[in-house]
């Protein structure tokens, strides 16, 4: 038994103490010392937090936001190190161009009968104002680290609309602690309620109207993904006089509650993952689905040595449930990496030239058997994290850990119960116990926090986001990625009526085909696909519109949307490219308030 923080956790503790930004070698918590989690939590943990380390939310390199992040379990350290430099979940130890700050943050807002305060960290890009221009706020997600702004698409639009960009480092996460190493404590802990995070954005933005001259009236509009693509809409939703927009990327709406409240759409994420091989090549897909079950046979038979062989493996899984789920995990996560973050550049995976996803695809069908084939994937994924020129499944698992677990599970047990499973008729599936049910976060949140994990329709309700509230709603936008599993949990078009609309208040949901998670609010690179060009159009002459319409006299925002658009409901469908484009670059420049 070790104590962590003041949780008391079954776990295996190294007596080495690593660097805290030694993330291929240990997951971080709030202690210098870290601790490593028994087989039985560690399964847990990858099968509901890391279906989220790696996430978006945005940055050149990616994405993946949001920054952060939906992911299957177990990236490794490469993996990280990319998101480090990524706005949206760096991940690690971020050097950003623009100066990070502090400012007073309440512990509770709420509280009448305390004046407690918190260091909290932020960025902030003043250099493109012009008075009375939008205030384009990034929420950091559950990161390890602060999201860069340098590496936001808004730093782009700053420019043409003569805005401010700023970013919030999400308590309990990265360095803003508000009880320091003692943050994670059950007493501790308490204080960290969605409310206290929404008010945390609505304090700091009032923070920043009152000490940038001219940004008194601004107009803001909030942005985050996965984790953030859920945060964003509510922020907007509960606070409309704070947030006069949001931007919300890869929000899993679907996905959140019991196993009967999600139901059907339960296992969504994962055969979404298997039609994404379906569509590019049936025969790939059919080997990869021989490939897992000549493993499934070999694990049924006790054939270790063989499967080791096959599969380059450091050891071969023993024969118990929680090792079991682990290896099938990092089997899982392979596939959904290489899919999902096809936006990624080739260096962050092993032996890549080109998109990642298709990669997969040709090394399979090259591949002279369909377990070469499985192992192509699993170096492609996991062997920049090799050593000893074999892969390590417990390491690979261990290594991943972009978020800081023990906040995002509490998160997920007040306010964000993601829960999604592998089918038992999935290819993915070779019979580990537990990957073929639910993943519900019901258990943990008993024996970690001793609480009864949140319903998903009380938070729907309670935060305004139930279909009824977004069909209704306006100004947010929900952008979704073809490659990324996450768009199959997501807001769907349906959900904003069936009735014809051309109002641009409305709001839309915004499939972007041949893209990544979250690739979207990364900047612009040469390398980006024409569909993602005109998505980033078309979303930033959204904005452009939202912002005409409350304020026709801003310096330099035109009110033409050159975008054709065709409506269904309130999702707005455009059909055309939109010409107004953004060239802004170079370094971010911070401004100290």
């Amino acid at each position: 038994m070790a104590m962590i923080s003041g949780l008391s956790l079954h776990c295996e503790c190294d007596p080495v103490t690593y660097p805290r930004t030694d993330t291929s070698k240990i997951r971080k918590s709030i202690k210098a010392h870290e601790c490593r989690l028994c087989p039985r939590y560690l399964t847990i943990l990858t099968s509901l937090i890391s279906q989220f380390f790696m996430r978006l939310s945005t940055s050149t390199l990616i994405l993946a936001v949001v920054g952060g992040t939906l992911a299957a379990p177990g990236p490794g350290s490469h993996i990280l190190a990319a998101r480090q430099s990524s706005a949206g979940d760096p991940g690690g130890a971020v050097q950003c161009p623009a100066d990070t700050q502090w400012f007073d943050q309440p512990i509770d807002h709420a509280s009448t009968n305390s004046s407690q305060t918190f260091k909290q960290r932020y960025q902030i890009d003043t250099s493109n104002f012009k008075e009375g221009g939008p205030i384009l706020f990034y929420q950091s997600p559950e990161a390890t680290d602060i999201a860069c702004i340098s590496e936001l698409l808004f730093m782009n639009w700053a420019k043409e609309l003569g805005g401010i960009v700023a970013t919030l480092e999400h308590w309990y996460f990265g360095q803003s602690l508000p009880f320091g190493n003692n943050s994670y404590t059950l007493d501790n802990l308490k204080p960290f309620t969605l409310d206290n995070v929404m008010q945390d954005a609505v304090h700091f933005l009032d923070f920043v109207k009152k000490n940038v001259t001219g940004a008194a009236k601004s107009k803001t509009i909030v942005a985050g993904g996965s984790y953030g693509g859920f945060l964003a809409p509510v922020f907007r939703q509960n606070y409309p006089d704070t947030f006069f927009g949001a931007w919300g990327i890869a929000g899993p709406f679907r996905s959140l509650g019991t196993v009967d409240e999600v139901g059907a759409e339960l296992h969504n994420w994962y055969n979404y993952v298997q039609s994404t091989y379906a569509h590019r090549s049936l025969e790939a897909f059919d080997r990869i689905r021989n490939g897992f079950a000549q493993v499934k046979q070999l694990i049924d038979t006790g054939n270790n040595a063989t499967l080791t062989k096959e599969l380059s493996l450091c050891h071969p899984p023993s024969n118990s449930s929680d090792d079991l789920a682990t290896f099938a995990s990092f089997l899982v996560s392979s596939y959904t990496t290489m899919s999902q973050f096809n936006g990624l550049p080739p260096a962050v995976f092993f032996n890549v030239s080109g998109n990642s996803l298709d990669v997969v695809v040709n090394d399979t069908l090259a591949a002279p058997t369909p377990l070469a084939g499985i192992n192509q994937t699993l170096w492609h994924a996991h062997g920049l994290d090799a050593v000893n020129g074999c892969l390590n499944y417990t390491d690979a698992q261990n290594s991943g850990f972009g978020v800081q677990e023990i906040p995002f599970m509490w998160a997920q047990c007040n306010w964000f119960p993601l829960n999604l499973a592998i089918a038992n008729d999935s290819i993915f599936n070779i019979g580990s116990p537990g990957l073929g049910m639910s993943s519900s976060p019901s258990a943990t949140c008993e024996t970690l926090f001793n609480l009864t994990q949140v319903n998903g329709a009380d938070v729907l309700t309670r935060y305004n986001v139930t279909r009824e509230d977004i069909g209704n709603s306006t100004h947010i936008i929900f952008s979704e990625n073809e490659y990324d599993p996450t768009t199959s949990v997501a807001v769907p078009p349906d959900w904003l009526g069936d009735n014809v609309s051309t109002d641009i208040d409305k709001s839309v949901v915004l499939f972007v085909a041949g893209t990544g998670h979250g690739q979207d609010l990364a900047r612009p690179n040469a390398t980006d696909p024409s569909s993602l060009t005109a998505a980033r159009n078309i979303e930033f002459n959204i904005f452009k519109a939202w912002l005409a319409g409350a304020n026709e006299t801003i310096s330099g925002i035109s009110t033409t949307i050159t975008a054709s658009a065709t409506a269904i409901g309130s999702a707005t469908s455009f059909s055309a490219s939109a010409t107004a484009t953004s060239s802004a670059t170079g370094t971010a420049s911070s401004a100290s308030l």
